[in-house]
């Protein structure tokens, strides 16, 4: 089998300085398997010390000889690829809701789903829309416990009367069911 080949980006004492100076094992891994193939060694032999399969090897030192030691830096994927609107978008469009809700009114989240698909332009699902509501910071709308007219001495004044009217029954009072 023949040896593979390294370009001379990085000397021996550069890639040892990166793998020693590597956050994560991975960034390590993929620097040590550059060592050890600058070292002589074969891709099998490298990828059973660094414990991976030869074609990663293999790919490893392919990114290294074509895009240099900026190959091997690890690049996250990020996050929001699927999102329709941005942050500030989404932010805007529930302002636009929120003084509603100070009114008395309750925001349904079928209107806000209506209002979401008229600004993308195309349906959404339920789930995407809780995600926003989740996102920032919205809770499932509860009724209040009374309105918010309500006077508060008639209500009083209506529990006390109440309880007249309603007694709990007297535990020898119900007929019991004969034959039964």
């Amino acid at each position: 089998m023949r040896p593979t080949k390294l370009m001379n980006h990085l000397s021996q004492d550069e890639v040892k300085q990166r793998m020693k100076a590597s956050r994560d094992r991975d960034q390590f891994r993929r620097w040590q398997s550059i060592f050890l193939t600058g070292k002589g060694l074969q891709a099998d032999m490298v990828a059973e010390y660094v414990g991976t399969t030869k074609g990663t090897i293999h790919q490893w030192i392919y990114l290294y000889n074509h895009d240099g030691p900026e190959g091997l830096t690890l690049r996250g994927r990020g996050g929001r690829r699927s999102g329709f609107l941005s942050l500030d978008e989404e932010r805007a469009l529930l302002a636009q809701v929120l003084p509603l809700t100070g009114k008395g009114r309750i925001a349904s989240a079928l209107a806000i789903k209506t209002q979401i698909e008229e600004k993308i332009g195309r349906r959404v699902s339920k789930d995407y829309l809780y995600d926003i509501l989740h996102r920032h910071g919205w809770q499932k709308v509860m009724p209040y416990p009374q309105h918010s007219k309500t006077d508060t001495e008639e209500l009083e004044e209506f529990k006390k009367n109440l309880r007249s009217w309603w007694q709990a029954p007297r535990k020898g009072s119900a007929k019991k069911m004969q034959g039964r």
